[in-house]
Parts: C-alpha cells; sequence; structure tokens
C-alpha cells in the first residue's frame, strides 16, 4: 500500500498535472497577503474556499493518471479495488496537507494580521482548512471516479457543485426550498461560519454540531463514493 502511495505520488508529480493547481493557488495566497493589516479569521475563510476549489482540481488529475487498462492492472497488483482508492485518497490528503501548511502560515511569517493570532486562530483555521480541503477530494472523487456522470462533464459538474455549495446562503435566501435539497452538497458555508465574524471569537455549541455534521457528511460521503466506485468497476 505504502509503496503505492509512494509510486502515485512520483507518478502525478512527473506528470505536471499538479503545475497549474499549485501555481494557481501558490499565486492566490501570496496575491492575497500582499497587504498588511487583514483580519484573521476572515482571511482564513477566503483561503479555504481556496482550497476547496483547488483540491477539487488535485483530485480529478490525480485519478486521471492512468488509462483504463492501467488502472485494471493496479487493481489485480493490488489486490484489491479498496487499496487503489485508499491509495489515491492518501495523495489527496499528503497535497492538500503541503497547500494547508502554506496557507495557515505564510501570512503568520510574513505578519500579514493585523492582530496577535492566537490558539484559537489556529484551531480554526486548520479546522476550516481541512475540512474543505475533504469537502474538494470528495468532489474531486465523485465525478472521477463513479458512473454518475461521462468523463467529458466532469471539470464542468465538479466546478458546478463547487459554486452551488459556496452560493448556499443566496440560494437558500431566495428559494427556501433549496435547503433541504443542498444537504447533499458539502456544508461548506456552514463550516466557515465561524471565520466570518470578526476575530474575537468565542466557541459555542452551534460549532460542536457543525463540526459534528460535517464530520458526520465526510464519513458518508466517502462510503457513498467507494460503494459507487466498487459498482462501477466491477
Amino acid at each position: 500500500m505504502s509503496g503505492f502511495t509512494r509510486y502515485q505520488f512520483i507518478s502525478y508529480i512527473r506528470s505536471l498535472k499538479i503545475v497549474p493547481p499549485l501555481t494557481v493557488f501558490g499565486a492566490w495566497v501570496i496575491i492575497f497577503y500582499t497587504y498588511k493589516g487583514v483580519p484573521i479569521l476572515s482571511s482564513y475563510a477566503v483561503t479555504s474556499l481556496a482550497i476547496y476549489l483547488v483540491m477539487t482540481w488535485v483530485t480529478i488529475g490525480i485519478f486521471s493518471i492512468e488509462g483504463e487498462t492501467e488502472k485494471h492492472l493496479l487493481f489485480v497488483q493490488l489486490g484489491s479495488k479498496h487499496h487503489y482508492l485508499w491509495g489515491k485518497w492518501a495523495i489527496c490528503l499528503i497535497i492538500a496537507s503541503f497547500f494547508m501548511l502554506f496557507a495557515i502560515v505564510y501570512p503568520v511569517l510574513m505578519n500579514n494580521f493585523k492582530e496577535t493570532i492566537q490558539p484559537i486562530h489556529f484551531g480554526l483555521s486548520i479546522y476550516s482548512h481541512f475540512f474543505l480541503a475533504i469537502f474538494g477530494i470528495i468532489v474531486g472523487s465523485f465525478f472521477s471516479i463513479t458512473s454518475f456522470a461521462s468523463t467529458k462533464y466532469t471539470w464542468l459538474l465538479a466546478m458546478l457543485v463547487v459554486t452551488i455549495s459556496i452560493s448556499y446562503e443566496g440560494i437558500v435566501e431566495k428559494v427556501a426550498l433549496f435547503k433541504w435539497i443542498l444537504l447533499l452538497f458539502p456544508p461548506v458555508v456552514h463550516v466557515i461560519k465561524y471565520l466570518s465574524g470578526n476575530d474575537a471569537v468565542t466557541i459555542k455549541l452551534d460549532f460542536w454540531l457543525i463540526a459534528s455534521f460535517a464530520f458526520v457528511y465526510t464519513i458518508i460521503s466517502f462510503i457513498v463514493v467507494s460503494k459507487m466506485f466498487l459498482q462501477k468497476e466491477k
């Protein structure tokens, strides 16, 4: 399993598919923090949204490294389709960790924030970047490895889901009925809710309820995507 993950990681780097998302994300963060004296939490909310988009992109790229023939050969070599799937997700998490580290640490090193960053700010930044990176992996996986959509519509549908999930509040405000339909989409807006106010934040019960919902959504989504992937590859 570790050998497969290492091999796939090297293959992904050599394919140069990482260059566009890496460049876009790095440039986004650097340009965003051009000015000093910016608020802490709302800034981290923006970079969390950026990592959501970029990890969707990265995941699609990782699952498109090999063709169908090579993929089925890997199934045989690994002895399990689960190992193939979890190996791919492991690479996504490794790359997401580098993006998260850069997004969280860079503004601190550059002294861009107007206030002194506190442990609660670090905690919320890790929480938001982690879950939005996971949501990006879920969206990218769903449209890359399941039979839900054909390959030529993968990117288009993935970006549509990303856009709708980010626009949740505006959509629900106009059409309240969509509130229940949009429960199927990643709870992006809910996760960054605590990062949209001022930097003097206090953790309350509703935060833990939202965090629990995001965790449950993540587990269920990975199970659903796994089952859909296995069903497709029968």
